[in-house]
């Protein structure tokens, strides 16, 4: 089967030599909108020399059409030094016919992971998880009213033993400009002293056929401001 090679850029806030670091921080990184199971990436040894990072991909989604998907990226210091700019390169090998829809969702998803990582680097924040210092009961007890009264959201597959309940946005106009539906898994969870709450994002696009890593940053970052505002 043929290789087929996608290639870009992006503008990055961290500098090129911390950000490096912080992908290379830990191995495996999951996708923000699809399970582990489906959709993981692993980053390959390091070249701190040119500051580049290869990722391979796997998951159900890679093994269903692809012998090998991987990507590469290279991060170059911006004028200042406190900014950089990554440009990347994915290569497909497809064990299929070529989709060029799948393969913009496995670009969209990395690209994805790698501007919120950049986001959460710069402003020490987690892209899918908040500590706060409730008891789990109470946590989730304020949750669910708290979302019960909100008309921007409708409410589904609440499970008091298990800490968790879904959401989907109806209403929010903004952030439903580019997708026809936005459906938040959160889940409460234990800590010594506090809970966590932790959150997962299905999204289904209006045209499958653009590719715009910025439009699902907005939706990550529009979702975690609505769940901290809750506890405002």
């Amino acid at each position: 089967m043929a290789t087929y090679k996608s290639s870009g850029k992006l503008d990055l806030e961290s500098p090129a030599v911390e950000f490096i670091e912080h992908l290379n921080r830990k191995k495996n990184h999951v996708s923000f909108f699809f399970a582990a199971v489906d959709l993981r990436f692993q980053v390959e040894p390091k070249d701190s020399e040119t500051r580049a990072v290869t990722m391979s991909v796997h998951g159900n989604l890679i093994s269903e059409s692809y012998k090998m998907v991987k990507a590469t990226f290279t991060v170059a210091p911006g004028d200042d030094m406190t900014v950089s700019c990554l440009e990347y390169t994915f290569e497909f090998e497809k064990s299929t016919s070529h989709n060029i829809i799948q393969d913009k969702k496995i670009v969209e998803s990395l690209l994805t992971y790698i501007r919120l990582s950049d986001v959460s680097y710069i402003r020490k924040v987690k892209h899918n998880s908040i500590d706060v210092g409730y008891p789990t009961e109470k946590c989730f007890k304020d949750f669910v009213n708290a979302f019960e009264d909100d008309d921007e959201v409708e409410m589904g597959g609440v499970d008091w033993q298990k800490k968790t309940f879904t959401m989907s946005f109806i209403s929010a106009t903004s952030m439903m400009e580019n997708f026809e539906t936005i459906k938040v898994t959160i889940t409460i969870i234990p800590k010594k002293e506090g809970s966590r709450v932790k959150w997962s994002i299905e999204v289904e696009k209006i045209d499958d056929d653009t590719q715009e890593p910025d439009s699902f940053l907005f939706i990550a970052c529009s979702v975690r401001e609505t769940i901290q505002s809750k506890f405002r």
